[in-house]
């Protein structure tokens, strides 16, 4: 079936039958109207009794007055699958909100680009804003006015702080276990006490992804400082030489300090899983399982600082695989409990040299996975949560 837009009057309508009418997007109808010169045309599968088409938005951000950000990539990914599925998705930024519509851009697969077009209220939003300051800006707040006011489904409701993600967890007994002794830096005594407890400890910034400004802090046997990160290992001779390079990490309460607790090796790297995690709509589902091993240093396996993507049946077994679907369900109520619906999040998980696992941290928004066939899952339980949240809301 072909959805047409109508670039003069602002419109979408199809081309079927005359006295066919569709419910479109939240509030929304498509009715029949002749083809025009002015029109984009948009095919979308749908089935002999349907009756409604829904309409996903994905939010991201933009630069100026036109130029979005984001990963277009999956977005093209997303919007290809869920017009295979019968709806129609297109991609937006907080300033693109006016009134009861959103401005918005869609791809275009005839004139090979992205077009904008006039948008209804979307059944649901997936939220993949790319910034931290994106979420504390003024358009932003006026976004989330306009979904409290329509009640629409908000898949991802921000990005996650580490501390407070810890604090979350350690308060369910289930969880505890997983979890390595995690403080804020508040002082260079705590500091000092913390490290001198556990001889081995990870700083991080609480706002912070993909390993950025992490450091491992540890005192060798000589009694020296070391710090490393991900380009750099750096020697003092004193805690507060220590303190002078790092000032930061006691003036604003966002560096957390975390017990580096001694975890599994293969080949002498330490490896870790990551774990994706989206909701059906009805319940918290396993996406995938990859598997990240450090190679140039020990600081952090990620990707992009020289980690290397291993396979998982090297490292997991069954039972592996069942207490991180049980560790899956658990964390997913605990965040749902505060932060209301959460769609999809991902934990770094890695198994302990002595037994069991250590619980990282938790991410909202997780980036492209390296293995297709996690990529290719992710995007099908996306699209069909989205179409699971849309009859929802439509029916409410």
């Amino acid at each position: 079936m072909n959805i047409l837009y109508d670039r003069t009057k602002r419109t979408f309508f199809h081309a079927q039958e005359a006295i066919t009418t569709y419910g479109f997007a939240k509030n929304s109808f498509l009715l029949s109207s002749k083809d025009s010169d002015q029109c984009y045309t948009f095919e979308v599968s749908i089935g002999k009794n349907t009756t409604a088409i829904p309409l996903i938005g994905i939010v991201s951000s933009k630069e100026g007055s036109s130029k979005y950000r984001g990963n277009f990539e999956l977005f093209r990914s997303i919007q290809q699958d869920v017009e295979k599925a019968g709806g129609i998705c297109f991609v937006f930024s907080p300033q693109d909100v006016f009134g009861d519509t959103i401005w918005g851009i869609v791809y275009h697969h005839s004139l090979h680009k992205w077009v904008r077009c006039l948008f209804p209220v979307p059944n649901v939003i997936y939220n993949r804003v790319p910034s931290r300051h994106t979420e504390q800006n003024q358009s932003y707040e006026k976004l989330l006015h306009f979904i409290k006011r329509h009640d629409i489904p908000f898949f991802n409701p921000h990005f996650f702080n580490k501390w407070e993600i810890y604090e979350i967890l350690s308060k369910n007994e289930g969880l505890k276990s997983y979890l390595p002794e995690t403080k804020l830096v508040r002082d260079e005594e705590a500091f000092s006490d913390f490290l001198t407890t556990h001889k081995k400890v990870y700083v991080k910034h609480s706002l912070s992804s993909q390993g950025k400004g992490i450091r491992l802090i540890e005192i060798d046997q000589k009694g020296r400082i070391l710090c490393k990160s991900v380009k750099k290992m750096e020697r003092f001779a004193s805690l507060s030489r220590l303190y002078q390079t790092y000032q930061e990490w006691f003036s604003d309460n966002l560096w957390i300090m975390q017990e580096a607790i001694p975890c599994k090796t293969l080949h002498d790297h330490r490896f870790d899983f990551r774990i994706l995690v989206l909701h059906t709509g009805e319940a918290f589902r396993l996406i995938g399982i990859g598997v990240r091993m450090s190679q140039r240093q020990e600081v952090t396996t990620h990707v992009p600082a020289g980690g290397k993507v291993i396979s998982l049946k090297d490292v997991a077994d069954a039972e592996t695989k069942k207490e991180i679907s049980r560790l899956v369900h658990t964390c997913g109520e605990e965040l749902a409990k505060t932060f209301g619906y959460v769609g999809e999040f991902s934990i770094d998980l890695a198994p302990r040299e002595q037994g069991g696992f250590v619980l990282f941290e938790i991410n909202s928004k997780p980036m492209s996975f390296d293995e297709i066939e996690i990529e290719t899952n992710r995007r099908k339980q996306l699209v069909r949560t989205f179409f699971t949240l849309s009859a929802k809301n439509t029916e409410g």
